[in-house]
C-alpha cells in the first residue's frame, strides 16, 4: 500500500504491531482519516487500556495476536517489535501486507525540514544542541523522535517553516523507506542492541553488520540535494558515508583535513580558521566537544550566523541523566549519567573528570564487553568502583584483570551504593553514576535509575 497523503487511509485496514508510544500516537490520525485500526498486542492488559482510550479500535490479543495479518492493507511496526517476528508472521501470506512505521510515515508526509540524528551515543545531546542553536536563530524548532514526545502527538502543529530534529534509534531506522533532509551519523560501536533488552523490549540486531545496516537507513534514501554530517573518526560512520548519495560534511577530533575539526582544547576549526572556542563557552569533555561540533556543522549547512551558533551553545542545558551535575554536598560533586547504558558512554563520562572519582556502575546486560572500559578506568581518576546489578560480577572481573589498583565494592542496592559512595568521597571528589549497562534488572528504565540516584544522594546529605 502506497501512502502519499492522509487521504490514502480512507477505508484502509491498518494493524499496529505493538502498542508503544509511537504506534499509539498514530491512532487518532488514522481514525480521523477513515482507517479501520486494529492493535495487535500480546499483553492483554496493555491492549485493553488502549481500547479504553480509543473505543473504535479493534484488538488482536493473546497468543494468536499475529494470526491473520493478510486481512490488513498496511502494518505499522513499533520500534521495540522485532523485524524477524514480523517476517515470520508474513512468510506464508500471499500477498503479504505492506509494513511501515510511524517514523517512516512521518518522513513521507511531513512538509517540515527534518534533521535526523543517530549513532551509538550522544544522540540526545547532539539533537538538543542542534535545537538550541536553531532556536537562537529565531526558527521554530521541535526536538522529538527517540527523545521527548512522539512526533505524531504534535504533527498537526508543524508547518513547512518548522525544523524537526529527530533522535533516531537503530530500531526506528531499520525498515525506513525515506530519509531526512539532513542526516547525522555519530560514532557507532559494536556493543549496542545485540541482544534483547527485556521482555517488554525484545528487539535486537542479530549481528554488528545488521546494526550498522539499520543505522545506514538514515541516509540510504537521501538524494544529491540532501546532506549527511558524519564523524570521520569512526569506521562504521565512514562506511555509511561512502555509500551515501548526499552532500557530505565530515567532523573529526583527529584530522585537521575534516570539514570541521575540534581540537583537544575545544576549539572548532573549519577551512583552516577558528570558528568557536567551546571551552570558553563553558563546555567540558571531549565527547561533548565532538557532539557540539557536529551540531555546529549542521547549523552551518542551514546557514546559521556565527553569533547565533554561539548564543545557542550558551543557551544549551544538559539533558537530565546525561552527565548532569545535580548537587555539590560537602564539597563533593554528584553527577547523574544514568543514560550511559553502554561501556563507550561510561568511558566518555569518566574521561571528562580529573578530580578523584567514586564511580557507580552496573545494571542489566546488553551483551557488552567491559575490558576496554576497565583499561580506561585503570588510567583514570577513579579511586573506587561501586558495582550493582546483574552485570556487577562481569565488570568486577574485567577490573580485576586490567585495573587491579581500583578498590571495588558490590552492594546489593543503589541505596547502599550511594551510602558507600558518600562514605568514600572527600571534598573535591566526584561521585559519578555512569552505569555502562541497561537498567531493566532493578529499575523501570534509565530515567528511573537516575531519578532514584538523585533522591538517594540528596537524602544522604541530610543524614548525620
Amino acid at each position: 500500500m502506497q501512502i502519499t497523503s492522509w487521504q490514502d487511509f480512507a477505508g484502509a485496514r491498518i494493524a499496529l504491531l505493538g502498542s508503544a508510544l509511537e504506534n499509539t500516537s498514530l491512532i487518532p490520525h488514522l481514525l480521523r482519516h477513515g482507517a479501520e485500526v486494529t492493535v495487535c498486542e500480546w499483553n492483554e492488559d496493555r491492549a485493553n487500556r488502549i481500547k479504553e482510550t480509543f473505543p473504535k479500535v479493534n484488538l488482536s490479543i493473546g497468543e494468536k495476536y499475529l494470526h491473520g495479518l493478510d486481512r490488513f492493507d498496511l502494518l505499522f511496526r513499533s520500534p521495540g517489535f522485532p523485524v524477524n517476528t514480523v517476517e515470520k508472521a508474513l512468510v506464508n501470506l500471499k500477498p503479504p501486507p505492506s509494513v511501515s512505521s510511524a517514523t517512516d510515515l512521518f518522513l513521507a508526509l511531513t512538509k517540515s525540514v527534518v534533521i535526523g540524528v543517530t549513532g551509538s551515543k550522544g544522540k540526545g545531546t547532539t539533537s538538543t544542541m542542534i535545537g538550541s542553536i536553531l532556536e537562537a536563530t529565531g526558527k521554530k524548532v521541535v526536538v522529538a523522535g527517540n527523545i521527548g514526545r512522539p512526533i505524531f502527538d504534535i504533527f498537526n502543529d508543524l508547518t513547512k517553516d518548522t525544523v524537526v530534529v529527530l533522535e533516531l534509534s537503530s530500531f526506528q531506522l531499520e525498515d525506513l523507506r525515506h530519509s531526512p533532509n539532513v542526516a547525522v551519523v555519530l560514532a557507532i560501536t559494536e556493543n549496542d542492541h545485540l541482544q534483547p533488552l527485556s521482555a517488554d523490549s525484545p528487539n535486537f540486531h542479530a549481528s554488528v553488520n545488521d546494526y550498522v545496516a539499520a543505522k545506514a537507513h538514515i541516509t540510504l534514501f537521501q538524494t544529491a540535494s540532501n546532506h549527511l554530517v558524519y564523524v570521520a573518526d569512526n569506521d562504521y560512520a565512514i562506511s555509511i558515508a561512502q555509500v551515501s548519495k548526499s552532500q557530505k560534511t565530515s567532523v573529526s577530533q583527529s584530522s585537521k583535513d575534516a570539514d570541521f575539526f575540534v581540537d583537544q582544547k575545544g576549539i572548532v576549526w573549519t577551512n583552516g580558521k577558528e570558528l568557536v572556542n567551546l571551552s570558553k563557552l563553558g563546555l567540558l569533555g571531549q565527547h561533548v566537544f565532538l557532539n557540539t561540533t557536529v551540531a555546529v556543522a549542521v547549523s552551518k549547512i542551514l546557514n546559521c550566523r556565527e553569533v547565533d551558533i554561539v548564543q545557542g551553545i550558551v543557551n544549551f542545558r544538559p539533558l537530565p541523566h546525561r552527565l548532569e551535575q545535580f548537587a555539590e554536598i560537602n564539597g563533593v560533586k554528584y553527577v547523574d549519567d544514568s543514560y550511559a547504558t553502554a561501556p563507550e558512554a561510561a568511558i566518555a563520562a569518566i574521561g571528562t573528570f580529573t578530580d578523584p572519582m567514586v564511580w557507580i556502575a552496573g545494571g542489566s546486560s546488553k551483551g557488552a564487553s567491559f575490558d576496554e572500559l576497565a583499561r580506561v578506568v585503570a588510567s583514570s581518576s577513579v579511586k573506587k568502583a561501586i558495582l550493582i546489578g546483574d552485570e556487577a560480577p562481569r565488570i568486577q572481573e574485567s577490573l580485576s584483570h586490567f585495573a587491579q589498583r581500583i578498590a571495588v565494592d558490590t552492594p546489593k542496592t543503589l541505596a547502599e551504593a550511594v551510602r558507600q559512595a558518600k562514605n568514600s568521597a572527600k571534598s573535591g571528589d566526584v561521585v559519578l553514576l555512569s552505569p555502562a549497562c541497561a537498567s531493566k534488572d532493578m529499575f523501570q528504565n534509565a530515567a528511573d535509575r537516575g531519578a532514584q540516584f538523585k533522591q538517594l544522594a540528596t537524602n544522604a546529605s541530610k543524614s548525620v
